[in-house]
């Protein structure tokens, strides 16, 4: 199963079914503030945003979505006081001012059939919320009339779903692609620890060793952007995970911070700031996305960005899957899922996480990933991550 596949499984739902209704079965909230979570479940992919709005004195929270519950009213917590659907919209009133986070759409997991949208929020000052809830708002009219324009496009037109995304399209036996990027090298060392131990020297051994056990499993195929002390540029690499077919592109690197107290591995996806980036740099990279030749401007835009969506969504999932891993063998960080826009993750159609190993600055963690045994734990970690993550994607595919 591939990232190509749920696209086209996407396609069929949208040209087969375009009016059917779907269902959203719960929605909860927990936190108090710092933070605040929210989930909606649904019973199909959503690709939902959070924008903040202000009017008057009353605060709010509004997510498009589309589906039904019963009831279409319900009580909050944690600065949310209440929620309620109509028309396509589920808001939410506020009783402080609080910031979106983070947003993540997420897809089946294990033997569970719902989709998951969470909203990650925390307290912020008044003057914050204002501003950012005005900029939300015209974000929301904007992505409001993009929707519109899509579903008149789609509903009007014959759609033929897009040749092959990447050469890795399953074909029988064949393998999921796997790309290791070992950060820094050569002339970059990146960070060190204070007894000398740099960071280009830890990634490497640990992508080596991953490349080790992941090849052990005959569902893969793995490529490192390096196998050696060199230098590769970001640019680069990212090309080279595209060349290669990549179903999966996992940068590996080693922390540092100001206080040697602060420990632990943290995930890193795109984020919002990152995402903006995307179209500039596979412009300037010819990263293209392969569409159906004869397809309308208006539709291989369309089917662009569905791609985009959906490499964002399985980045996401990915680390959601990947976190429970590595807390089990070894030490996380508070808030271990982030967002960022390092450039190897601005792939368009490459499933992407940048993977901070530890910090280098803390004693603990530079012991342990300098250690042979510290660092097998970490990239066994990763390996039952990814085992997952394709595991689910068969799943999905075979339900389907």
């Amino acid at each position: 199963m591939t990232l190509f596949r749920l696209i086209l499984l996407t396609l069929a739902c949208i040209c087969t079914g375009f009016f059917a209704q779907a269902e959203i079965s719960d929605v909860r909230i927990v936190g108090n503030g710092e933070p605040t979570r929210i989930t909606v479940w649904s019973d199909t992919a959503q690709d939902a945003g959070a924008f903040l709005a202000q009017s008057g004195g009353q605060r709010s929270l509004i997510v498009p979505l589309e589906g039904e519950i019963s009831p279409r009213v319900g009580k909050g917590a944690g600065g949310v006081e209440t929620w309620a659907l109509s028309s396509g919209r589920l808001s939410f009133a506020l009783d402080r001012p609080l910031m979106v986070s983070r947003v993540l759409n997420l897809p089946p997991t294990g033997s569970a059939t719902s989709y998951r949208v969470i909203i990650d929020l925390e307290t912020v000052s008044p003057a914050r919320f204002a501003s950012t809830a005005k900029r939300d708002m015209q974000r929301l009219a904007r992505a409001e009339s993009d929707s519109r324009k899509a579903t008149y496009a789609l509903a009007a037109a014959e759609i033929t779903p897009p040749g092959p995304l990447r050469p890795s399209e399953r074909k029988g036996d064949h393998k999921y692609v796997i790309v290791v990027d070992a950060g820094h090298g050569g002339k970059d060392p990146g960070t060190q620890s204070a007894r000398g131990l740099l960071e280009r020297d830890v990634t490497l051994k640990a992508a080596l060793y991953l490349k080790d056990i992941l090849e052990k499993d005959d569902r893969y195929v793995v490529r490192l952007t390096r196998d050696d002390d060199t230098f590769i540029e970001l640019e680069d690499r990212v090309t080279l995970a595209r060349n290669w077919g990549a179903d999966l592109f996992i940068s590996l690197h080693a922390d540092a911070a100001g206080s040697p107290d602060v420990a632990g591995a943290s995930v890193y996806t795109i984020s919002e700031r990152g995402e903006r980036r995307i179209d500039k740099e596979a412009d300037k990279n010819d990263w293209k996305i392969p569409v159906e030749t004869g397809a309308s401007k208006a539709i291989s835009g369309i089917l662009v960005d569905l791609v985009k969506r959906e490499t964002k969504s399985h980045s996401a999932a990915f680390a959601e899957l990947l976190l429970p891993e590595l807390a089990a063998a070894g030490p996380v960080l508070r808030g271990t899922h982030r967002n960022a826009g390092f450039y190897v993750l601005l792939a368009p159609d490459v499933p992407a996480v940048l993977l901070e190993m530890g910090f280098l600055t803390n004693t603990a963690d530079a012991k342990r990933l300098q250690s042979t045994a510290g660092r097998a734990r970490t990239m066994q970690a990763v390996k039952r991550g990814i085992d997952k993550f394709f595991d689910r994607q068969e799943v999905i595919v075979a339900s389907d």
